[in-house]
């Protein structure tokens, strides 16, 4: 402020003055800095009357007027002096305290209020002064300054206007006289050769085009006699081209006969640096504005003093209360706060204000419109000898951000939901199952829990899955999920662990015949029938349950202990329950040893064929043979297929073994050929694993069946009565290919006619079972003979299995069966055994002579 050249000070609301330069506390004060700041700007007037005018004009700037006049008592004299006051405001117009500046004018300090009639001209031949004193009438102005002298006037002018830097000019439009001072040519880069504007037009082209019109307003006010007083800013041309500011004051000293203005004498101050430092100012406040705007802040002060606080438009319009007044109570804000919030905000707040504490809360505003926003609040504890204890603040609408952390809260758990639960059923998944018992074993109290388990496996549900689709499928298991939560406790977690499997683990473990009544009614609720759409399905489930003992550590061998009374529980025919004993852990160790021993077996080559003949039931010729696998061990000898199969479906090798002997059996029937021995057809059994597969064509193709030679053995045709499009495209291949199908084990329940009509097959094998007592039942031969009856009736060829004695040969010939295959007959052999019985046949022109 020191850098201003006019005496300039700044006054508050409460008409304090807050900072002052060194020129105004020189003029007003006499030089005493320390006894300028906190003096009442209205002890420096004449009287009540002047200051209650002065209080009731600033009220009103700048609706009225931009700039007001008061005049104000010098320091050392009984005289006053001009000031010119103007308001300075925030960017929402909230008035922050008043701007005194010196005018150029000056006063009789020995009679108040009476104006300098002073006319400033020019003198060239005076230095090194700019102009000198004199009356517009020419006489010396010393008779109107009593007590001064000439000199004295003439000195103080000068000083005042040259340590002003202002420049003094005076215009004559009467007598064409135009005078400027050499700080005014100065200022603006003009030197004494170059012309000046003595017109209002001439001027006129020399101001910023932003200025013009404010500019011709004034001069339009001074032409209509509105006014005799000049007080306006403007941007002038500098000679190098920049733009400097004025402050130019003045007066019209004298009117023509028409009233216009004839003489107009006053003073251009350069105010560039405070404009500069004003503009900054507006754009800092107009960047600070925006910036709030964006972050939704609105500002507030609180004069802790006089419990008085000040809110900006912005914080109004937060709390919905546009159009109020700024000046608010200390407690108004409390009004707002939601009910959940309030005590603990008010307390926090009291707590701050007793310790002289910054603030910093969130709380909920509830709005008169019912509307709830979020606010944050941050407010500074400032306290100093001139303004006492007061906050400056912001409130922050931070809504957006709880909404969005409310969001991404609800997002992670939703994450987190999904991440532990089964997606299809809503049960809790495998990892919840998990985190849920590793939790239960690392609580302190783990040793006194008792818990079970209880493991479900859904019978018969890959039939669905294969015959009515997977959205059938998806519907079985939600049946099934909802038995599930429907028969155990309301306190047990129930888990889908995978695929068709369920698992419930009960923390508060009732007795074994509870357990038994659960495990009974989800049986008997799992084995009615229920509807998808039109379609009827039917399903079961076994049930596998462990119990922890009493005094023995929980681990994870509760699920493994669960998992073997389910195995247990299936072996036994499905549809059963069983608890788990350790016996059951004793053949889950045999069945691993089986599997090492068979897997290695696979590995080192010692599965392979036996073969079994089949001979034309009339003349017992020799008409094919059936391949048969077997695992040669080295460890335990030969093995028989019901001893190993049941290990290699659990391992998932069923497939591989039926590729395995259809590789071996085209390799022996080669070398056979090659011996010279010419081998019918030799069936191979095909299981529903490899019947199931959809790359099946694909890898028969390279394999160069050879035609007529090869036909396929469907085992567990019980599938091939459920529609299954896999099947069907594989039966359509193997047809292609020039491959027979036999269906075998005919009779025993497994397949049906409708089978038979869909498929085709060249020949049907009746079970060993079915031909056993026809020699003595005569009902059962009635039944062969319908069977064959049957066949013939289809074109199918009957192959009668199990023919242990002759006698079952001559009953099968009379009912006219085609071939037959079994132990009286011929057992099975390995591939050297083959090749001796090719040769022993061969002698007797390829038949079978019984007794030899």
């Amino acid at each position: 402020m020191n850098s201003l050249a006019l005496p300039t000070f700044f006054v508050g609301l409460d008409y304090s003055i807050l900072c002052a330069n060194q020129r105004a506390i020189s003029v007003l004060f006499g030089g005493e800095e320390n006894t300028t700041t906190g003096q009442d700007v209205r002890n420096l007037m004449d009287g009540t009357e002047a200051r209650n005018l002065f209080e009731q004009m600033v009220v009103r700037l700048p609706d009225d007027a931009p700039i007001a006049n008061v005049r104000l008592r010098l320091d050392g004299y009984s005289t006053s002096q001009t000031w010119h006051v103007s308001a300075l405001r925030d960017p929402q117009h909230a008035t922050l305290g008043y701007l005194f500046q010196a005018s150029c004018e000056a006063v009789d300090r020995d009679e108040p209020g009476a104006l300098f009639d002073a006319d400033f001209r020019a003198t060239p031949t005076e230095t090194p002064s700019d102009f000198r004193l004199e009356n517009q009438d020419g006489s010396d102005p010393e008779a109107r300054l009593e007590g001064l002298s000439l000199a004295e006037s003439e000195w103080r002018w000068k000083t005042a206007v040259l340590s002003a830097n202002q420049a003094v000019w005076d215009h004559d439009f009467e007598r064409d006289r135009h005078f400027v001072s050499k700080t005014w040519r100065a200022l603006r880069g003009l030197t004494e050769s170059d012309t000046i504007p003595t017109t209002n037009e001439a001027w006129l082209e020399t101001i910023h085009p932003k200025d013009i019109d404010h500019i011709k307003e004034e001069l339009r006010r001074l032409e209509c006699a509105e006014t005799d007083v000049i007080n306006y800013k403007f941007r002038q041309k500098h000679k190098a081209g920049h733009w400097v500011w004025f402050l130019s004051s003045g007066r019209v000293v004298r009117r023509d006969k028409d009233g216009l203005p004839a003489r107009i004498i006053g003073t251009d101050t350069d105010i560039t640096d405070i404009k500069t430092v004003e503009l900054e100012r507006h754009r800092m406040a107009e960047r600070l504005d925006t910036a709030m705007e964006a972050a939704e802040m609105g500002r507030w002060e609180f004069d802790v003093g006089a419990n008085y606080a000040y809110w900006d438009d912005r914080l109004l319009k937060m709390f919905g209360l546009e159009g109020s007044s700024n000046h608010m109570g200390a407690t108004a804000w409390s009004e707002f706060i939601h009910p959940d919030d309030k005590a603990a905000t008010l307390a926090l707040s009291e707590e701050c204000l007793k310790q002289g504490k910054d603030i910093a809360c969130d709380y909920r505003l509830l709005k008169r419109d019912g509307t709830v926003r979020h606010i944050r609040t941050r407010g500074k504890y400032v306290q100093d000898a001139e303004h006492g204890a007061r906050y400056y603040g912001v409130n922050f609408d931070v809504t957006h951000d709880y909404e969005r952390a409310e969001e991404l809260e609800l997002a992670r758990a939703r994450l987190e939901h999904e991440s532990r639960h089964d997606a299809l059923t809503g049960l809790a998944n495998r990892r919840y199952l998990d985190d849920m018992f590793t939790e239960l074993v690392e609580r302190s109290d783990a040793a006194a829990l008792k818990l079970a388990v209880l493991h479900f496996d859904i019978d018969h549900f890959k039939q669905i899955n294969d015959t009515l689709g997977h959205d059938a499928g998806d519907a079985t298991l939600k049946h099934a999920a909802e038995i599930l939560r429907k028969n155990v406790p309301e306190s047990a977690l129930v888990s889908r662990v995978g695929g068709d499997e369920f698992a419930a683990l009960l923390l508060d473990v009732p007795g074994t015949e509870i357990l038994e009544d659960i495990a009974k009614s989800i049986i008997n609720d799992m084995s009615q029938p229920f509807f998808y759409g039109s379609q009827q399905c039917n399903i079961g489930t076994s049930i596998g349950i462990a119990v922890s003992e009493d005094g023995e550590p929980l681990n994870s061998s509760l699920f493994i202990n669960a998992d073997l009374a389910l195995y247990a529980a299936k072996q036994a025919g499905r549809g059963r329950f069983r608890f788990f004993t350790t016996e059951m852990k004793q053949d889950a160790r045999r069945r691993k040893n089986s599997f090492d021993a068979l897997l290695a077996g696979f590995d080192q080559g010692e599965i392979t064929c036996h073969y079994q003949p089949q001979f034309d039931a009339k003349t017992l010729e020799l008409t094919g043979l059936e391949a048969l696998v077997r695992w040669e061990s080295k460890a335990f000898g030969l093995i028989m297929p019901e001893e190993f199969l049941s290990t290699a479906e659990d391992m998932g090798l069923v497939a591989h073994f039926d590729e395995l002997v259809l590789r071996k059996t085209l390799y022996d029937l080669e070398q056979w050929k090659s011996q010279g021995f010419d081998i019918p057809r030799i069936s191979v059994n095909v299981s529903s694993h490899r019947l199931n597969d959809p790359t099946l064509g694909e890898r028969l193709q390279p394999l160069n069946l050879p035609q007529g030679k090869i036909s396929f053995e469907l085992l567990e045709s019980a599938f091939l009565d459920s529609k299954n499009d896999v099947i069907e495209r594989n039966l359509k291949q193997i047809e292609q290919l020039g491959i027979e199908i036999e269906i075998d084990d005919f009779g025993s329940g497994h397949a049906s006619i409708v089978s038979l009509l869909q498929i085709a097959p060249k020949r049907l094998k009746i079970d060993r079972l079915l031909i056993e007592p026809i020699v003595g039942s005569k009902r059962q031969r009635d039944l062969i003979k319908t069977i064959i009856g049957i066949g013939k009736m289809l074109d199918v060829s009957v192959v009668a299995e199990g023919v242990e004695t002759f006698d079952h040969v001559s009953v099968l010939q009379e009912l006219g069966c085609c071939y037959l295959q079994g132990f009286g007959l011929a057992r099975p052999m390995d591939t050297d055994a083959v090749t001796k019985f090719m040769q022993k046949i061969n002698a007797t022109d390829g038949r079978l002579v019984i007794g030899q």
